[in-house]
Parts: C-alpha cells; sequence; structure tokens
C-alpha cells in the first residue's frame, strides 16, 4: 500500500478495534493514520509521567473528531494503532488526549498512508514506562 488508502469504520464499532482490524487485514505495519467524523463517546487517556501509568477520562456525550493523529507499528509482532484525538462538543469546546479502548464511532473515516523505511518495532522503555520504537 503505497499511495493513500481510505477506509470508512463502521458505525457502534471501537474506534482502535476497527482501525487494528484493516491493520491486520490489510497488513498494514508500518503507516501514519488520520481519523475524522463522530464519536457517540470517547476515552482519552493522559500519560502521568512522574507515576508512568495512564489515567482515563471518560466523554459520555456525542463529539466531532476534529483530528485523529497517529502511527501504526509493530508491538510484539502485531499491528499496533497509537492515535491521538482533538475532539469537540455541542459548545465549540476542544479537547483531547490518547485514544482509548471505548472510543465508540457514530460516523469516520480513516487514512492509512505507508512510511517509508525498515518496520518500526516497540519496546519497553524503562526511562519513560512506555512501549516506544527501538
Amino acid at each position: 500500500m503505497s499511495a493513500p488508502h481510505l477506509f470508512r469504520l463502521p458505525k457502534d464499532a471501537d474506534l482502535l478495534e476497527a482501525l487494528d482490524a484493516i491493520c491486520r487485514e490489510k497488513g498494514v505495519t508500518h503507516a501514519t493514520v488520520s481519523v475524522i467524523g463522530a464519536l457517540t463517546r470517547a476515552s482519552l487517556g493522559f500519560y502521568l509521567q512522574d507515576e508512568h501509568r495512564y489515567v482515563s477520562h471518560e466523554v459520555d456525550k456525542p463529539v466531532e473528531v476534529l483530528a485523529g493523529l497517529g502511527s501504526v507499528s509493530l508491538k510484539e509482532g502485531l499491528p499496533f494503532v497509537h492515535l491521538h484525538l482533538t475532539l469537540s462538543d455541542a459548545t465549540g469546546a476542544a479537547f483531547g488526549g490518547h485514544a482509548m479502548p471505548g472510543c465508540r464511532i457514530f460516523a469516520a473515516e480513516a487514512v492509512f498512508q505507508t512510511a517509508e523505511g525498515p518496520e518500526k518495532h516497540r519496546v519497553f522503555d524503562e526511562a519513560t514506562g512506555l512501549f516506544l520504537w527501538g
């Protein structure tokens, strides 16, 4: 997949699960991904750097996906989507964070662009407590 590939994501699916399914089905292991659309609810993470852990912020209302930006690499041999979201609510207020499981799709479109060069593999980084590119 050298040119950008466009996908409509299924309504009511979990956003990360839907993106992971495309990666597995299409053999995407090394790419950038962007997402736009709307969610019926969202779960956003924020990484507490001093504690080396994520906290989740649940958004139990419809939101627009202003921008979803991320990458696809390999983690433990499987495609792994790392995605950050910028969202807005009905008032126009914007907020965002790390996409967590629990983001439910109302309507969404994704674009995958294969990256050049060798595949990236995520390995545990003790200094940050995160799985980063090795």
